[in-house]
């Protein structure tokens, strides 16, 4: 490697930590009883929901949509699924507004701004799956048919095959996805600035307004939740990852026992 290469990988190493160090600066001498407000204990709880509930739909369609590609090998399907990839996710947003707020039939179905937060849920599934689907196609491409093969010689259920066969091997992919989304949805803004509702307001609506509205006089409240959700990303990835790290070696040598 070149010396070149060598302080950019550093210097792109060193941007998360550089973040948090701000995050830490600007955050001392906080008062967190401050963050105990309606606003922000709602504004949690509405994004944990969204942010569950988009993930959860986004693995399961997106699995299930790779595996239906590699039994069947449906390459046609396998390219229409990476053109959401290509689209924006403030132009997909404006989308479903589009087709929620009268201009298309779905008009009186579901409201493009309602409080359960249904379209920008649908948004994000639309946006994320294909990421799922690229994600674990890769693994399915190199996964070993005699384990399959070997589940069906066993006359074992569709979903014991799947749970034996296919299931560990999908583990990885899956739970580096989960923290991918997670990390993203959580504290986007875009798609639930369109498509949301005045309250109560994601964390990264929230956020942004504290910060850009009333002459900062509230930033330190959005560094503070920044810095929170950071942490909580960074332990969950750590804890899952530990938890699950003697499993996936053995799968990566391809040993199960």
């Amino acid at each position: 490697m070149s010396r070149s290469s060598l302080w950019l990988s550093l210097f792109v190493l060193a941007l998360p930590f550089t973040g948090v160090a701000f995050l830490i600066y600007e955050t001392i001498g906080f008062d967190w009883s401050e963050l105990n407000d309606a606003a922000w204990r709602a504004s949690l709880a509405v994004s944990l929901y969204v942010t569950v509930v988009s993930t959860v739909l986004s693995l399961v369609i997106g699995t299930w949509l790779a595996r239906s590609v590699y039994r069947h090998r449906s390459t046609w399907l396998a390219s229409l699924l990476r053109w959401p990839m290509f689209i924006p996710h403030v132009a997909a947003a404006y989308l479903f507004y589009l087709l929620f707020s009268g201009v298309f039939p779905f008009y009186g179905l579901i409201e493009a701004n309602e409080r359960h937060h249904l379209v920008v849920i649908f948004t994000y599934v639309w946006k994320e799956v294909p990421f799922v689907f690229l994600m674990v196609i890769g693994t399915y491409a190199q996964l070993n048919r005699g384990y399959l093969d070997m589940a069906k010689t066993l006359q074992l259920t569709p979903f014991k095959q799947f749970k034996v066969a296919e299931w560990p091997f999908l583990v990885k992919p899956l739970l580096d996805s989960f923290w991918v989304l997670v990390a993203f949805i959580s504290f986007a803004y875009e798609v639930p600035a369109l498509l949301g509702v005045t309250f109560p307001e994601l964390l990264g609506v929230l956020a942004y307004e504290r910060l850009t509205t009333g002459l900062f006089l509230n930033a330190y409240e959005s560094y503070a939740v920044a810095l929170i959700w950071t942490l909580f990303i960074f332990i969950g990835v750590i804890s899952s990852y530990a938890v699950t790290a003697k499993r996936r070696r053995r799968i990566e040598r391809g040993v199960r026992r």
